[in-house]
């Protein structure tokens, strides 16, 4: 993180783009290997639009059993398909990818904070994610990313998901498991950051899970994913931070031990009426790429409980465990506009001692409009409440543009409107201005 004045904070993001205009045409892994747009899978990544859900659904490879046609980068065949007549006397084939399958996204965000009635303290993030994802034979899947921060940080495992789908639809996946959250448009960051989600459901990072999808009739789907998982690697014990950045090892207990790979179990169930298939997509052709071509009304219903506290922090330094959550929300798309509402409950909030402070109750509220395919704006709503921390509600609009399939940029505003009993000296809601540039490769 860096210092610097106003002048600065304008050059730092405008340079990027000036350079990047005519150079930001590539585009990542399974682009690469159906030599097809970003925006065939997405609206604006991470943004998943029908196709992409059904993309994904389906193993990660394309539905209707086109997957092969679609193919332009032939796999590498490990063994004779004839192989499979004399198993187990022999290995059963497989296959390589081609094409190297790591794609790169470069983010750089520039923001300003309000402080004692003036915009006065600015800073520049730069971060570098390297993700990796491909199949392997008709079943196999895999998909991990890990990031490089700014100023000689090393490099941090973020994810690694293996997946093997026993017929579309049917997936089971061993690794990072945990919700498919609502991802906000706008922020380069989006998720555990201090402008995440304040109605993001707890993730349970390590274990395994199975996801069904399929249809409900001739215009509707279902999606269902259901898992066990641990809160962390470290100890047997869930790691969350305390106030000071520094993670510890205390469980809802107080206790350093405890915890197993059974500790977490969470389930999140869906049903979407109208628009694309779960499963299917827009009948298995490229991807709908604009958003107003599903019109659809999505709800789900999301639970977890953890025996020995789940992480509760939605911002990377907002304390708290919970064991149990319940969570719903409604996205309903129409024409050129989306609207998704979130909304968490906490059945308590406990401290790094184990001590309960109470429930906590978090909304979340977004609307989104597309004025064109490649430019659209964003309004958020946030407010969150809880005894261990204090409550606060704030009004985030925005606005983004593709300027490529793989290049966004975007400007956002934070209002924090309500602040009250705020007990964080680390991390406060704050007004502020955020300016980002985001590149895949």
């Amino acid at each position: 993180m860096r210092r610097f004045s106003a002048v600065s904070l304008i050059l730092a993001l405008v340079v990027p783009i000036l350079f990047l205009w005519n150079d930001a045409s590539a585009v990542p892994a399974f682009a690469r290997k159906y030599h097809t747009a970003c925006s065939t899978c997405h609206l604006a990544f991470p943004v998943r639009n029908g196709f992409g859900e059904a993309f994904r659904n389906n193993g990660y490879r394309f539905p209707d059993s086109t997957d092969e046609e679609m193919v332009k980068e032939e796999p590498i065949k490990l063994g004779q398909d004839s192989y499979k007549k004399i198993f187990p006397k022999a290995i059963w084939p497989s296959d390589l990818p081609n094409m190297p399958t790591l794609g790169f996204l470069a983010r750089v965000g520039a923001s300003t904070f309000k402080e004692n009635g003036k915009f006065s303290n600015s800073r520049l993030d730069e971060e570098l994610d390297i993700f990796f994802a491909g199949t392997v034979t008709n079943q196999i899947s895999y998909i991990g990313d890990f990031a490089v921060g700014p100023n000689g940080e090393p490099a941090t495992l973020g994810r690694i998901t293996l997946l093997w789908t026993f017929k579309p639809g049917i997936t089971m996946a061993f690794g990072t498991v945990g919700f498919p959250e609502r991802f906000d448009i706008i922020s380069t960051t989006a998720g555990p950051d201090d402008n995440g989600f304040a109605a993001q459901m707890p993730n349970p990072n390590k274990g395994v899970e199975l996801r069904l999808a399929g249809a409900a009739g001739k215009n509707n789907s279902y999606f269902v994913v259901a898992g066990l998982g641990r809160n962390t690697q470290s100890d047997g014990a869930p790691v969350f931070t305390d106030g000071t950045g520094v993670a510890t090892t205390y469980d809802a207990n107080g206790s350093v031990n405890g915890g197993n790979f059974g500790d977490t179990k969470f389930v999140r169930a869906t049903f979407k009426i109208g628009g694309n298939g779960l499963l299917n997509g827009s009948g298995g052709v490229l991807g709908n790429q604009v958003i107003g071509m599903d019109q659809a009304i999505t709800i789900g219903f999301n639970y977890l409980n953890s025996s020995d506290g789940a992480n509760a922090g939605f911002a990377e330094y907002l304390p708290g465990l919970s064991h149990t959550v319940y969570g719903g929300d409604i996205m309903a798309t129409y024409g050129n506009a989306r609207a998704i509402v979130q909304y968490t409950r906490f059945s308590e909030i406990l401290d790094n001692t184990g001590v309960d402070t109470g429930k906590r109750n978090a909304l979340s509220v977004e609307g989104d409009y597309w004025i064109y395919p490649w430019l659209f704006g964003v309004v958020r709503y946030e407010h969150m409440k809880d005894s261990l921390n204090g409550e606060y509600t704030r009004l985030i609009p925005g606005i983004g543009a593709l300027l490529r399939p793989n290049f966004k940029v975007g400007v956002e505003y934070v209002n924090v409107s309500k602040l009250d009993n705020w007990t964080d000296p680390f991390y406060s809601p704050t007004n502020s201005w955020k300016l980002f540039t985001q590149l895949g490769f």
